[in-house]
C-alpha cells in the first residue's frame, strides 16, 4: 500500500524476494512481539497483510465486520468474488445464524449433556490405559461429538459424516498453516487435495440436509431440525449446508486442542486437577441425564476462562478489508487482511496483572480481571464464534468429568511447548487415562 497524507503503515522491511515470511516462519510468536515492540500496535507484515495489537483498534475491526470488513475470504489467491457477490453471501449467513443461534445456546447445549458425556466415556475408556496422543484423539472425539449434535437427533451413525468433515478439515491445514496463497489451479497435491475434500463434505452434508427436509415435521432433536425448522422463513439447502459446514469444521480443532491444553496444565501444577474435583456431585449428576447449570461448576469455568487466555486455540485472528476503509489513522485498501493475536493479546501486561502466570482465580471476583476489551478467545461482534455457548458447555463438563473419572498420568509436559500452526498446540502431548479407583 502507498502512503497516504496519513502516512504508510510502519513494519520491518523484510528480506529480498521472501518479504517477512522466512523471519516469521522461523519463530511466529516472537516475530510478532518484536514488530509489535519496534513499531507499535499497528506495523506492516506485506504489501498486502497489517497487523493489530491494541484491543480497542480489534474490537473496532470485530464491531465493522459484514461492512467494512468480512471473515469469509479464500484461501486461495484468485478469488474474484465481487464485493456485491460477497455482500449476499454474507447476508444470508447471517440470517441463517439469527435462525439457528437457540439451537446452540446454553440451554440447548446443556441439554445434550448425558448423551455427551457418554460418548467421552467410551471413547477414553477405549484407551485403555494406554498411552495415546492427546490432541489427536480429543479432536476426533470432538468432531464426531459435534456432528452428533448438529446431525444425530434420529439416532442415526454420524460417523462417516465426521470423518469426512475431518478429512476436509484436515486437509486445509497445510493451506493455513503457509504464509502464501495460491491459486486454485496451482497443480501442488495440498491444494487438489483439498479441493476434493471440500466438495466431498459439502456433497455429504447437502444430502443430510435435503433428506431431513423430506421428513415431517417433528420437535426439534438436532441443529439441523432447528434450522429446518426455519426453512419456510428463508433458509434454503445451501444456506443450512453452508452454515453446518463451518460449525462442524470449527467446533472440533478448537475444544480439542483446549481438553489438550488442560490435560498439560493438570500435569504441571496438579493443585488445579484437586479443586475441579470438588466439584464431581455437578458433572455426576449431568452425566445421569439431570439438568445442571455451568454456573454450578465455578471453578471449572475460572479455568477453562484461564485456559483460554493463556493459550487460545485461535490464537491468530483475521479479517478481510471488504472495502477501502480506515483503521487507526491508516488507509486501507480493499482485499487486504487485517491479522491478530489473542495470544499476544492475552498476555500484554499493559492489559492483564501478572500475564505469565497461570491464575484461575482471577476469573472468581466480582471485577473484569483485564483492561478493556482484551480478551477475545471466540472473537466479538457480529460474528463472534457461532457455536461458543456450545464450546463453553461442553469443555467445562468434559473438563470436569475426566478430572472427576481418570488419573491422568501425561508423559511429556514440559517438552510439549505452545506451537503456534493453524492453531496454538501442544505438539506431541502424551498421556495415560487409567480410571480412577
Amino acid at each position: 500500500m502507498t502512503g497516504s497524507a496519513r502516512g504508510a503503515v510502519p513494519g520491518p522491511t523484510g528480506r529480498r524476494m521472501l518479504g517477512n515470511t522466512y523471519d516469521y516462519e522461523q519463530d511466529r510468536l516472537g516475530f510478532i512481539d518484536r514488530c509489535h515492540r519496534e513499531f507499535g500496535d499497528v506495523f506492516r507484515f506485506s504489501p498486502t497483510t497489517v497487523m493489530v495489537g491494541d484491543p480497542e483498534i480489534i474490537h473496532d475491526i470485530f464491531l465493522r465486520t459484514n461492512t467494512d470488513f468480512r471473515t469469509e475470504g479464500s484461501l486461495f489467491s484468485d478469488d474474484r468474488t465481487s464485493a456485491a457477490e460477497q455482500m449476499r453471501e454474507t447476508g444470508t449467513l447471517m440470517l441463517t445464524r439469527r435462525k439457528g443461534w437457540h439451537g446452540v445456546n446454553r440451554a440447548a447445549a446443556t441439554a445434550h449433556a448425558e448423551r455427551f458425556l457418554g460418548q467421552l466415556e467410551a471413547l477414553v475408556s477405549r484407551s485403555g490405559g494406554r498411552a495415546v496422543e492427546v490432541l489427536p484423539m480429543m479432536k476426533s472425539f470432538f468432531g464426531f461429538a459435534v456432528a452428533d449434535y448438529c446431525l444425530g437427533g434420529d439416532g442415526g451413525d454420524v460417523s462417516a459424516v465426521a470423518e469426512i468433515i475431518d478429512r476436509a478439515a484436515n486437509a486445509s491445514v497445510p493451506l493455513m498453516r503457509s504464509s502464501i496463497s495460491f491459486p486454485q489451479w496451482f497443480p501442488a497435491p495440498t491444494v487438489i487435495r483439498f479441493r476434493k475434500a471440500e466438495r466431498r463434505a459439502l456433497s455429504q452434508l447437502e444430502l443430510q440436509v435435503s433428506a431431513r427436509k423430506e421428513r415431517p415435521g417433528e420437535d426439534p432433536r438436532d441443529l439441523l431440525d432447528v434450522l429446518k425448522a426455519q426453512g419456510e422463513e428463508g433458509l434454503d439447502t445451501t444456506a443450512v449446508t453452508r452454515l453446518l459446514d463451518i460449525v462442524m469444521r470449527a467446533s472440533h480443532g478448537v475444544p480439542g486442542a483446549t481438553v489438550a491444553w488442560a490435560v498439560r496444565q493438570f500435569a504441571l501444577e496438579p493443585v488445579h486437577l484437586h479443586k475441579i474435583r470438588r466439584e464431581s456431585a455437578i458433572v455426576r449428576a449431568a452425566a445421569a441425564g439431570e439438568p445442571v447449570e455451568v454456573s454450578d461448576l465455578p471453578y471449572t469455568t475460572a479455568f477453562l476462562q484461564e485456559l483460554l487466555r493463556a493459550y487460545p486455540p485461535t490464537w491468530l485472528m483475521g479479517r478481510w478489508v471488504h472495502k477501502d476503509t480506515t483503521l487507526a489513522h491508516y488507509d486501507l485498501r480493499r482485499g487486504e487482511q487485517v491479522m491478530f493475536s489473542a495470544y499476544h493479546v492475552h498476555r500484554d501486561s499493559r492489559w492483564w496483572s501478572d500475564p505469565e502466570e497461570f491464575q484461575p482465580e482471577r476469573w472468581l471476583g466480582q471485577e473484569r480481571p483485564h483492561v478493556g476489551r482484551a480478551y477475545f478467545p471466540f472473537g466479538a461482534g457480529p460474528r463472534i464464534c457461532f457455536g461458543y455457548q456450545l464450546g463453553m458447555v461442553q469443555l467445562t463438563l468434559a473438563l470436569a468429568w475426566l478430572a472427576e473419572n481418570y488419573d491422568i498420568d501425561v508423559l511429556n509436559a514440559v517438552e510439549a511447548v505452545p506451537t503456534p500452526v493453524e492453531l496454538l498446540i501442544p505438539r506431541g502431548l502424551k498421556a495415560r487415562f487409567r480410571p480412577r479407583q
